[in-house]
């Protein structure tokens, strides 16, 4: 009895690793990420007289229930401010223009207290894509528009 028992254990564990082995292969393939990597952040340059065309006052779209806005100054330095739901973040830095990207890095009081922050600006035409702290890509600064008031 005990030999018959084994055979059907052994027959039984025999089946289960046929089983498990493509499952196990199924499980392996779809673990792989199917994201890109996070994005560098834009390489520090120094500021340009000439990146003083992308200077301006920016807002946030695309992104819900975030309200944001960017201010870039004609001299390289910026202050940006973010409210979503309890959370409100503010920072001034410096920012540069290097190729298809803007950078912005906060000054060193107010890194510590940034939850949410973007750390390059990817430039589309005349609006700049936003790129957040853990690498994703949403949402996008939009240039104010003056108002031509006539009076």
């Amino acid at each position: 009895m005990n030999r018959f028992l084994s055979a059907k254990i052994l027959k039984q564990k025999s089946s289960l690793k046929y089983m498990l082995t493509p499952l196990l292969l199924t499980a392996c393939c779809f673990s792989i990420p199917l994201h890109a990597e996070t994005p560098k952040p834009c390489p520090e340059t120094s500021f340009k007289q000439a990146d003083q065309a992308w200077a301006g006052h920016y807002y946030l779209e695309g992104v819900m229930e975030v309200g944001s806005e960017l201010l870039l100054e004609p001299n390289g330095k910026f202050k940006w401010y973010l409210a979503v739901g309890a959370l409100d973040q503010y920072a001034e830095g410096t920012w540069w223009k290097n190729g298809n990207c803007i950078g912005l890095k906060a000054a060193p009081k107010y890194r510590p207290h940034l939850q949410i922050f973007p750390t390059q600006l990817s430039i589309s035409e005349k609006n700049l894509e936003a790129v957040w702290m853990d690498g994703r890509q949403q949402g996008r600064y939009v240039l104010a528009q003056r108002e031509n008031r006539v009076e």
